[in-house]
């Protein structure tokens, strides 16, 4: 659990890029979920890298940043669940011609966990800039891929460390309920909403937060409180970038 139960009755979203932490976000209504989680990234990234895994069938989710024109275009990208699925890197030749011989034992196993990233992650991540001091990457819609990943945490922190490792800012976004491969992460929050078509009505827990980190713990906090979301909460029709 962590943080500082009880310390405060707001979240400033600035705290999960205070340091090198790995974010995970989960509910019951994707469209609150992605709107919410760029919400998060926004406040620490005025430009976030946004993933986007779309269903099988390819088709787009309406109320979804990527499609009200909240994204860049350069900082976009769509996925299958199939593309997205995590790569065999002792099979990845690339691996080779960036490891030393002498290379630390750390170092190599770094490399072969960024090397099992789908190729768009990889991809997305080398082509990020530094317009923020850790970019943010937001991965959403992550519960459609949740079948082809490690449920534990022991399987799930090595894919965060990759990613954490390439100086960027992870943010997971998922939809039903979570595994225990949540507590892998830094932070976790789940989001709550009596309708999910007026997000008023929602709530925002966070059930774990690094050791005095300022987040409350395990409070609901009313989406109309989070004063650095309800600017996009309310405005579904920003304009396109």
């Amino acid at each position: 659990m962590s943080g500082v139960p009880g310390a405060s009755r707001r979240i400033d979203f600035h705290a999960l890029g205070a340091g090198p932490y790995g974010t995970f976000l989960y509910g019951d209504s994707r469209l609150l979920v992605d709107q919410l989680g760029f919400a998060m990234a926004r406040v620490n990234d005025p430009n976030p890298t946004w993933v986007d895994i779309r269903d099988p069938e390819g088709r787009a989710d309406p109320s979804s940043p990527s499609e009200l024109g909240w994204v860049a275009e350069d900082h976009l990208f769509y996925v299958s669940p199939a593309e997205a699925k995590p790569q065999d890197a002792e099979a990845n030749m690339a691996l080779w011609t960036v490891v030393r011989s002498d290379e630390p034992d750390a170092v190599i196993a770094g490399l072969t966990d960024f090397l099992r990233l789908p190729p768009t992650v990889q991809v997305a991540v080398s082509r990020m800039d530094a317009e923020a001091p850790r970019p943010v990457f937001v991965v959403a819609n992550s519960d459609r891929v949740r079948s082809y990943y490690p449920t534990e945490p022991a399987g799930v922190r090595p894919i965060i460390d990759a990613m954490l490792r390439s100086g960027v800012l992870p943010i997971f976004a998922a939809v039903g309920p979570p595994g225990a491969g949540r507590s892998a992460f830094d932070f976790v929050f789940e989001l709550k909403s009596t309708d999910p078509n007026d997000w008023r009505t929602g709530s925002l827990t966070c059930h774990k937060a690094p050791p005095g980190s300022p987040v409350p713990v395990d409070l609901a906090i009313p989406l109309p409180s989070l004063a650095q979301a309800v600017e996009l909460l309310a405005r579904r029709d920003v304009p396109k970038v």
